[in-house]
Parts: structure tokens; C-alpha cells; sequence
């Protein structure tokens, strides 16, 4: 054992206290060997009033802080003390069908030098309807969907807007730690951010810029005030193109729009921020002949065969006019046509007669033509994964009286424009393109959509008479045939079916122009719609000029496998 060597300035117990058991004759009870000094009662008045006077100070400070300036101090401790930093989480990458990044992140470091990230398109305008583009959080956004911290940013609109809940990912957070002048003192773990998810949609990006370059190209040499089209397949209604004119630099709302940029966007009367695809609504023209062919066909209102004949007008007495007559033209003299030729050279003479009726004809009427147009869907959505799309409109003779007082009867020729597509009927691109489908496949109905799924496609049938799908299929290929109003269209390797169509404006000497169609004929596999929006009537080119030149790129491309569904 290690002895500890004592220092000469140590003290035992046993030298300042005494041992009564070791000194001989110390008595206890006599309180002998105890060491005694009582305190006297003036230091002790002294102590007591000096303890009470800090117990006071002490009292009224707490007092002063816990009561009267508790609530200030406890929200100054809170809001200074513990500051919680959102880490912003980059948005999932939007790709086309093949892989191909359409969207993605741009890192940046902001004033502060906090990582922020930048939304970024790699074909600004020709995907600026499709994608949409990311904006600051409005409080109108806050209403819809409430705070979020850490995102400070949301889709506004297309695909960005339809699925933000799930590109926009979970931001990461860190508490740190303040004192008074601000500066951090401690800093808490650190949560990572969590990206938003990838997502993959159905469109081809090289078939779309070469879509929109057709239409851009088309819009500007020929004056026509926008358009829109969509390429899809027929069979699932997979959106492999969809593009809308005049479009928008999607890249400019990401990094902040210039006063110039804004102005350029916001003032323009076109309108490049409406999705004329899936939100105008326009006079089909001839295009809503197909479909009124088969009403016809279905309500035995017409042997197909029978022929009737079109010397360029259809005239009628004028019952409101004693030895008058109403006329109503056509686009030219056909002669006799039946159904599959008054199809393919676009008739308006059959269509007046087999609509309004005519002679030992009695027609359709207007209330079996919109009970047909809207079991093709006209008068509803397609229920696209984008918002704010728009439904068809086919008047009636009730709504004439509310929207007409002062003409409120409906007329005979009221019934004929809207069979052929004129007067107050309306459609979209992508509404008449879903009937298109059902044409092409015998009824099918096609929910058109831009995320790409895995999912089995759910089979809904209108049902029609297989003949008169065919009837009406033989009619429309007849259309890009010698003699037909697209005939230019028939020199391609693979066979197409279709319908022109053109429909007057408001505009004086405007007209739009419209093609649906399908390919192969045979064998459909995809569908297409173009529209030229109010553009010269004088036009020479027109919607078959866009449908040539995206079909000579399918054509040239054959790798993409667009014809291969």
C-alpha cells in the first residue's frame, strides 16, 4: 500500500474537536468540552432584514418577468432562440415515352446562398401547353391546397399543375439554434430533402417539336390566327403529340418574367397561354359529317346507296315570305352522290337532307342530331389528365329562345347548318378527336392521356352496326382518293382516312380549317386532328397541308415507330 505523505498544513478532525471519550472527566451533560458562542439578537434583526429585502428585489423581478412580461418574452424566446431552415426539395423530371428529359432541375444559389433550383424545359414552346410551367405560391393556392413550407413553388399549369402533388417531393429541415444578436450558436440534425418522383408521359418529343414546327411554320406563312392538334392512339388513347398555337416560352416564367416578356405574353390578342387543344371550342365544319352519317344510318333515315343529287344549292320555300325561296349552298355542284361519295366530296346538299330532311326525306331533326352527337361525346370532356378542358356545345330550339329573343323560332335552317358543322355548334380538337376513335375502331370510347401507365385499358363500346361503322370508314377513305377533298393525302406508302372540314367565323372572310383522320386505314393505329384557326378564306393551304408534312415525317422516321401501336 502507497502511504500519503501528509503536508504540514493538513488538519485532522481529532485537532479542533474534542473526544469526551478520550479526555477523563469531561462531563456531557454539563455540556463540558462543547465550544459556544450565541448570536446576538441584533445581527440576527440585521440578517433577517437584509434576507427579506432580496427575497423582495427577487419576488418582484419574478413578478415583473413571469406576469407582466411573460407572454412578450415567451415569444421572443421562441421566435429568436429557434430558427427551423427548409431545405427546398428538387422537383421529379418529367421524360417522353422513349427517356428522352423533358423537364428538369437547374441548381442555383440564391442572395443567401441557400441551393434553389430552377424549372427547366428542354423544348420550350413546343412542349409550353403539355408540360405548363411553376410558379411562386399564390394565396389562392393556399386556399386550394394550404401552406407548404419549403415549397416555394407550384405547377400552374399542363402536366406540372395535373401532377404536383407528386413531382414536388418533401422538403428537408434543420433547426438551428439563435442567440440575441442572431448569430447561430447550435445546430440541430439535418433532414435531407426527398425529390419529387419521376414521372413518364405518353409523348414523343421528337414527333412533337416537328408537330409544332409544322404548325408554327403553317400559322405564320399563312396568317391564320393560331391552331392546335393532337396525334394520339386510337386504340388507348395514348397523347403522342398535342400541341397548341400560338405557343410560349415555358423557360420565362422559371426564371422570372421580364416587364417586356410579360407584356408580350399577357397583351397578345391571340391569347398564347390558352390551350386551344383541350379549351377552344369551334365550328367543326364538314368534319361533323361522319358522324352524322351514321345517325342517319342507325335511324334508317337513308339507304346508303341511294343517290341524291346536288346542283350546287338546296332551295326551300321561304314560309315566312309568300312566293320566296331560302337557299342553301354548296361548296360546289356534285351531281348524284350517295352516302360513302357525299363522304369523300363533302356534300352539304346530302348532309341539309339527311339533317333537316328534304322532300320524301324526312331527316334526322335537330333533336336526334344532338342525341347522337352527344353519345360521341360533343356535348361533354374526355377527361384528359389536364385541367381546365372544355366541353362541346350543340344548340337546341330551347336554347334559342333564351339566347335569340329576338329571332327565338327554330328553323329548318337552323337544323341545316348544324348538319354540316356550322351555326352555334361547337367542338374541340381533342373531343372530336375521342369520337374519331370510335369511328376508327367500331366504338370504341378512348380516354385520351399523357401519363404513361401500366395499367390494363377498360373497354367501353357505343354500339353501332359493325355495317355502318364500315359504311361510313369506306366513305372517309374515299376522302384521300382521286376525287376526294384530300386526295393529295393518298400518295403515301401507308393507307389514311379522314374528313376535311371548313367553318366559317365571325371574322369577315375567315374561315377555320379542319382534318381528321386515321392510319392505316386498314388497320387504325393512330389518329390525327388538325385545326387552323381563322385564317384567310382565300387560303390554299390549310389543315391537309400540315397532315401531309407530319405524315412525310412519320414517314422519314420510321425508327420511332409512330405507325407501330
Amino acid at each position: 500500500m502507497r502511504l500519503r505523505k501528509r503536508k504540514i498544513y493538513d488538519l485532522s478532525p481529532d485537532e479542533v474537536f474534542l473526544d469526551e471519550k478520550e479526555i477523563p472527566g469531561l462531563s456531557r451533560e454539563r455540556r463540558e468540552g462543547m465550544i459556544e458562542k450565541p448570536i446576538s439578537r441584533e445581527a440576527f434583526l440585521t440578517f433577517s432584514i437584509i434576507l427579506l429585502f432580496f427575497g423582495w428585489i427577487l419576488f418582484g423581478r419574478v413578478f415583473w418577468l413571469q406576469i407582466v412580461r411573460g407572454k412578450e418574452l415567451e415569444q421572443r424566446a421562441e421566435s429568436n432562440s429557434i430558427q427551423t431552415l427548409y431545405i427546398e426539395p428538387p422537383r421529379g423530371i418529367i421524360y417522353d415515352r422513349n427517356g428522352k428529359e423533358l423537364a428538369f432541375n437547374e441548381a442555383y444559389k440564391d442572395d443567401l446562398g441557400i441551393i434553389r433550383y430552377r424549372r427547366v424545359s428542354r423544348h420550350p414552346y413546343a412542349f409550353s401547353h403539355v408540360l405548363g410551367f411553376v410558379g411562386d405560391i399564390s394565396s389562392e393556392d393556399i386556399e386550394k391546397e394550404g401552406r407548404i413550407a419549403g415549397v416555394p413553388e407550384i405547377g400552374k399549369s399542363g402536366i406540372e399543375q395535373t401532377y404536383n402533388d407528386i413531382l414536388r417531393g418533401k422538403p428537408g429541415k434543420q433547426d438551428r439554434e439563435l442567440n440575441v444578436r442572431g448569430t447561430v450558436i447550435a445546430e440541430g440534425p439535418m433532414i435531407q430533402p426527398r425529390e419529387g418522383e419521376n414521372i413518364s408521359l405518353t409523348i414523343d418529343a421528337e414527333l412533337q417539336e416537328a408537330f409544332w414546327k409544322t404548325f408554327d411554320d403553317t400559322v405564320r406563312a399563312h396568317d391564320f390566327l393560331g391552331g392546335a392538334g393532337v396525334i394520339f392512339s386510337i386504340n388507348d388513347g395514348e397523347i403522342l403529340s398535342l400541341v397548341s398555337l400560338p405557343s410560349f416560352d415555358v423557360n420565362a416564367f422559371s426564371r422570372g418574367l421580364e416587364p417586356k416578356e410579360a407584356k408580350e405574353i399577357f397583351s397578345d390578342g391571340r391569347a398564347p397561354i390558352f390551350n386551344r387543344a383541350l379549351s377552344g371550342a369551334f365550328a367543326p365544319g364538314s368534319t361533323i359529317k361522319p358522324f352524322l352519317a351514321l345517325a342517319a344510318l342507325e335511324e334508317r333515315v337513308i339507304d346508303p346507296n341511294r343517290q341524291l343529287y346536288s346542283s350546287g344549292a338546296l332551295t326551300i320555300p321561304d314560309p315566312f315570305r309568300k312566293g320566296a325561296v331560302s337557299r342553301f349552298g354548296d361548296w360546289r355542284a356534285h351531281g348524284f352522290v350517295d352516302m360513302r361519295r357525299a363522304i369523300a366530296v363533302s356534300s352539304n346538299v346530302y348532309f341539309y337532307t339527311v339533317g333537316g330532311g328534304y322532300e320524301d326525306i324526312t331527316g334526322l331533326g335537330v333533336s336526334r342530331i344532338k342525341l347522337w352527337l352527344n353519345r360521341f361525346g360533343f356535348d361533354g370532356t374526355t377527361g384528359i389528365d389536364i385541367l381546365g378542358e372544355r366541353a362541346g356545345f350543340l344548340p337546341d330550339p330551347e336554347w334559342k329562345k333564351t339566347a335569340h329573343p329576338e329571332n327565338p323560332i327554330w328553323r329548318i335552317g337552323d337544323t341545316y347548318h348544324i348538319s354540316i358543322g356550322q351555326g352555334d355548334v361547337l367542338v374541340t380538337p381533342l373531343g372530336i378527336a375521342r369520337g374519331l376513335a370510335m369511328i376508327a375502331t367500331g366504338g370504341k370510347k378512348i380516354t385520351p392521356h399523357l401519363l404513361k401507365k401500366n395499367v390494363p385499358v377498360v373497354e367501353n363500346y357505343l354500339p353501332i352496326n359493325p355495317v355502318n361503322y364500315s359504311i361510313v370508314r369506306e366513305g372517309m377513305f374515299g376522302v384521300t382518293r382521286p376525287g376526294g377533298t384530300a386526295s393529295s393525302l393518298g400518295s403515301f406508302p401507308f393507307s389514311i382516312a379522314g374528313k376535311t372540314g371548313s367553318a366559317e367565323t365571325s371574322a369577315e372572310q375567315r374561315t377555320h380549317s379542319w382534318f381528321i383522320g386515321y392510319a392505316p386505314y386498314e388497320n387504325p393505329r393512330i389518329g390525327i386532328v388538325v385545326f387552323l384557326e381563322s385564317g384567310p378564306r382565300a387560303n390554299s393551304v390549310g389543315a391537309v397541308h400540315v397532315v401531309s408534312e407530319i405524315f412525310r415525317w412519320i414517314q422519314e422516321h420510321e425508327e420511332n415507330n409512330i405507325l407501330v401501336r
